[in-house]
C-alpha cells in the first residue's frame, strides 16, 4: 500500500505490561480519539520497554542513554521528530517510521515501532498506527469489557485465547 494514501489513526501509550505466557514486555497503545477506544498491543524487548516506562514516568537517567542521545543528536542538528507512525505488520512483525523535519524537509526513518514509541515520547511527537494495521492487529475497549475480569492493566489476562489469537500476531 501507498503509504502516503494510508489513513492514519493517532495513538498514545497507554501502559506497558507483561505477557503471562512468556514474561515478554507489551506496548499498549489506546486510540487518542474516537469512539471505539481502540487498542493495540505490541510485543517489544526489555530494554526498549525500560526506555518506555522510564519516559512515562519522567525519569531522568544520570547520563543519556540510546533514545535520548538520539533526541539530542537530532535537536543538535537542528531537526525535529515530527510524527512516528506504525504502518504494516508483515510475517507477524510490526513496522515503523519516524518523520523528521529537517532544513525544510520531510525524512523518514524506518525503524522498530518500540524504537519509534521511545523517541516519540522524548520529542513529544504524536504516534500514528495505520488505520489497516488497527483493523487488523487492534481491537475495542468494548471486547475488553466481555472479559470477565476487573483489572484494565491485565490485558492479556483480561481477554480470552481466542480473541487474543484474532486480534494479535
Amino acid at each position: 500500500m501507498d503509504k502516503q494514501k494510508q489513513t492514519m489513526v493517532e495513538f498514545y501509550v497507554n501502559f506497558i505490561t507483561l505477557d503471562q505466557r512468556n514474561g515478554s514486555p507489551i506496548v499498549v497503545l489506546k486510540e487518542k480519539e474516537g469512539e471505539l477506544n481502540r487498542i493495540l498491543l505490541i510485543w517489544i524487548g526489555d530494554s526498549e520497554a525500560a526506555a518506555i516506562q522510564r519516559q512515562l514516568e519522567n525519569a531522568v537517567p544520570q547520563r543519556p542513554l540510546t533514545h535520548d542521545l538520539l533526541k539530542v543528536a537530532i535537536e543538535t542538528l537542528d531537526a525535529k521528530v515530527t510524527a512516528t507512525c506504525v504502518h504494516a505488520v508483515q510475517e507477524e512483525t510490526f513496522y515503523a517510521r519516524i518523520t523528521l523535519q529537517a532544513n525544510g524537509n520531510a525524512i523518514e526513518l524506518d525503524c522498530r515501532p518500540s524504537d519509534a514509541i521511545a523517541l516519540a515520547l522524548r520529542c513529544e511527537a504524536p504516534i500514528y498506527v495505520a488505520e489497516e494495521v488497527v483493523v487488523d492487529h487492534g481491537f475495542s475497549e468494548k471486547q475488553l469489557e466481555k472479559a470477565q475480569k476487573h483489572d484494565p492493566k491485565d490485558v492479556l489476562q483480561n481477554l480470552d485465547d481466542d480473541t487474543l489469537k484474532q486480534y494479535t500476531v
